[in-house]
């Protein structure tokens, strides 16, 4: 039973793809909207069978004049529920990187073809794809919510909105399937729209703290190669930058000020003979994602004390740095480790 389950879902969702292939935008239309009853409208069915039968039974004229206008309503609703779909722009905006427990954030911007607005859109990611019962702990309009779904009263003007998926998963993270969803005006009929977004975020490992061992700085044996990582200091002129108010005076290049070419300040640095080595192999840790962790910690520790380290993975060497760029590198080499 689950075999033929798990056959006929990956059967449908193949097909799903298909009417909306995977981009990062997309417009809802006829070939990628589809409708049916909802949970209340398959008792507004049952409602117009039994009239129906009544009727019939009874040769009562007032009773299926009744089934009749309920039945009219539904069509005319059929139409009103597809429009509130159809012509809907969503497009992906970007995905924020994160590390493991957090939340990755996803910016849509939805935009509309129709000159009449949109109302009571649903989107949600993954699963909650006809739960329409769940409580809402904000204001209908809001554009951002700390959650994977979000209920927004009127789209009309193009707008921006946040949704916030769960990172559990060290890795690369791709999009789950996004439902857009409506049961606008009644809530008899339900209409939906799937898509598939070409786009992913790094997750990366969360820091586990761990005693830094005096061990792991290790000096270079390339008195050249040393050189070329400096920090600042009182040693080698460096380069000359703009004065900045509150700086000492004994820092102005007044040969520069001499030939009227303003207030410039000169900046030192000096050689970092020894730089900090974050070997994966040399972690305390006993896992692979532990280890990691403990990098992470390293990485993040190093960065703040703007030290000058280099990090060693299973898959090589990296090069040697400091700074938030470095950081940010470094982080990307944890996330895509294997």
């Amino acid at each position: 039973m689950f075999a033929i389950r798990q056959r006929l879902e990956n059967y449908l969702q193949t097909w799903f793809k298909r009417r909306a292939p995977v981009s990062r935008d997309i417009t809802l239309n006829l070939r990628n909207v589809y409708i049916f009853l909802s949970k209340e409208g398959m008792l507004y069915a049952f409602l117009l069978i039994i009239t129906f039968v009544a009727g019939i039974n009874y040769a009562n004229n007032l009773v299926l004049g009744l089934c009749f206008l309920l039945g009219s309503l539904l069509v005319v609703t059929i139409h009103y529920t597809f429009a509130h779909l159809a012509g809907l722009q969503i497009k992906l905006v970007d995905i924020s990187d994160t590390q493991v427990g957090d939340k990755v954030q996803v910016r849509l911007q939805i935009s509309s073809e129709s000159r009449q607005p949109h109302r009571q859109v649903r989107l949600s990611f993954a699963n909650n794809a006809f739960d329409f019962k769940q409580p809402i702990h904000r204001k209908p309009n809001a554009l951002s919510a700390p959650n994977d779904w979000l209920l927004l009263s009127q789209i009309q003007a193009p707008q921006q909105v946040s949704l916030w998926l769960t990172a559990d998963k060290r890795g690369k993270f791709v999009l789950p399937r996004l439902t857009v969803s409506t049961v606008y005006p009644l809530g008899i009929l339900q209409a939906w729209s799937y898509v598939f977004f070409e786009g992913h975020a790094w997750i990366y490992p969360a820091p586990l703290s761990y005693e830094m061992k005096a061990s792991q700085f290790v000096p270079s044996d390339d008195e050249q190669t040393a050189a070329l990582h400096t920090q600042a200091g009182q040693e080698d002129f460096d380069q000359l930058d703009n004065y900045v108010p509150g700086e000492s005076l004994a820092r102005i290049s007044w040969a520069h000020v001499a030939r009227g070419q303003g207030l410039m300040s000169k900046r030192f640095v000096e050689s970092v003979g020894q730089q900090q080595l974050l070997d994966y192999y040399q972690m305390p840790a006993v896992t692979h994602e532990e280890k990691l962790s403990q990098l992470r910690y390293g990485v993040d520790s190093l960065t703040q004390s703007q030290i000058t380290f280099q990090l060693r993975l299973p898959d090589g060497e990296g090069a040697i740095g400091e700074g938030k760029a470095f950081r940010q590198q470094c982080l990307l080499r944890l996330a895509k480790t294997p």
